[in-house]
């Protein structure tokens, strides 16, 4: 997976960039953000420049969020969270975890999608509100871009930094994505394996709570 993902970075270079961004903000296990200190670190060669670099990722990353942002913003907060009932153990993301957002969102309003670009799993989980509570698109992409595009060249400078003065690192980088994946997967995972046997327990302390009100009556 890590290798044939810089390969597509390799072969068609920014727009490679832009595409992984998108499909790691869709499948957030995929580890696509590791190729930003990689196209860092050629950056150092002159085969990228930084900015384009942290540009492209910037608008793969706000561009892939709309995927969760559009649904919630066309079917607003309460039938978005009956969804995440019925289907959410897949996403591992749970109607309450959507509950405590929204209200952090309330506060902070497209803030808050800027300042959670940085943070695995909140970035997906904050574009769930800022749809539920109506902000425009156009607004949300202007702070989920320019959120993920300032990480995004955080990431690519650390990737030129390790290639100019600790080359002996860079060596390490691809095999270093690799263990990054398999921990990501085995994280989604576990999440996945947590949320359905949490939902399974709170069903059933329903229906014995159900059980027990009706036997008392």
């Amino acid at each position: 997976m890590t290798e044939w993902i810089i390969q597509i970075v390799q072969q068609f270079g920014y727009l490679g960039i832009f595409l992984m961004l998108i499909l790691a903000r869709v499948l957030p296990p995929v580890p696509a953000e590791t190729v930003i200190p990689l196209a860092g670190m050629g950056a150092a060669t002159g085969e990228f420049n930084l900015l384009l670099v942290a540009l492209a990722a910037g608008l793969g990353s706000a561009v892939g969020e709309l995927v969760w942002y559009l649904p919630a913003h066309w079917m607003g907060r309460e039938r978005f969270e009956a969804f995440l009932r019925r289907h959410g153990h897949w996403l591992t993301v749970k109607p309450e975890q959507v509950h405590r957002a929204t209200e952090w969102f309330a506060r902070r309003g497209g803030v808050a999608v800027l300042l959670c670009q940085p943070l695995p799993g909140l970035r997906t989980l904050i574009s769930v509100p800022a749809g539920a509570c109506g902000l425009p698109m156009g607004v949300f992409l202007l702070y989920a871009a320019a959120g993920a595009a300032l990480w995004s060249l955080v990431l690519a400078g650390t990737g030129y930094l390790v290639r100019v003065g600790f080359p002996w690192i860079a060596d390490w980088m691809v095999p270093g994505a690799l263990v990054l994946f398999i921990v990501l997967l085995a994280t989604y995972v576990l999440r996945l394996v947590r949320h359905r046997r949490d939902t399974r327990r709170a069903a059933r302390s329903k229906i014995s709570g159900g059980g027990i009100s009706r036997g008392g009556g």
